[in-house]
């Protein structure tokens, strides 16, 4: 197997695991219709199928970008663990929270689920290394920065509110804070 295929392979489990965890683990208002979310999906399979012929196949690169990837996919599941049986609803959904969950990584960043995913879009961007891949990588980031901003809003305006900013002073948006 040469090393193409391992990154394009590693990159498709990681991005597969996502959606199938994204579907399986959050629930929807039904009133809202139609999940949002969804864009990300065609911007993941098209960014895999590029992929394939545009890896670059140094050893080094490969190596950073897998271990990358596998990080992505521990965090993802220490999440997905972490809020087993929990209400948790989709991105940019209008609901109002009814509870703060600070357990797993919640415990160091408020968004490990969306920071999961940026990882593995990090992952590709170390495999491929082009201003193209840097530009998704740079949109997914402002759609999932968007996300967590109306995900903030939601607390602001909550029953919560004040425990949410005491939580918001101790954690990290999507990497944990220093100190």
């Amino acid at each position: 197997m040469d090393l193409r295929s391992v990154a394009l392979g590693s990159l498709s489990i990681v991005f597969v695991r996502q959606l199938w965890v994204a579907g399986s683990t959050f629930k929807i208002i039904r009133s809202e219709g139609r999940r949002l979310e969804h864009l990300a999906i065609p911007a993941s399979i098209m960014m895999v199928a590029w992929l394939s012929g545009s890896i670059s196949p140094g050893v080094w690169t490969v190596a950073a970008g897998c271990g990358v990837a596998a990080c992505s996919l521990v965090l993802l599941e220490w999440s997905r663990m972490s809020i087993r049986g929990q209400f948790f609803s989709y991105l940019f959904s209008h609901d109002v929270p009814g509870f703060l969950w600070t357990a797993g990584p919640y415990a160091y960043v408020r968004n490990p689920f969306y920071a999961s995913y940026l990882l593995a879009y990090a992952s590709a961007v170390i495999m491929v290394r082009s201003l193209a891949m840097i530009l998704l990588f740079g949109g997914m980031f402002v759609f999932y920065s968007a996300a967590a901003l109306k995900e903030e809003r939601k607390f602001a305006r909550s029953p919560l509110a004040a425990e949410y900013e005491a939580y918001k002073q101790r954690t990290g948006r999507f990497i944990p804070k220093l100190g």
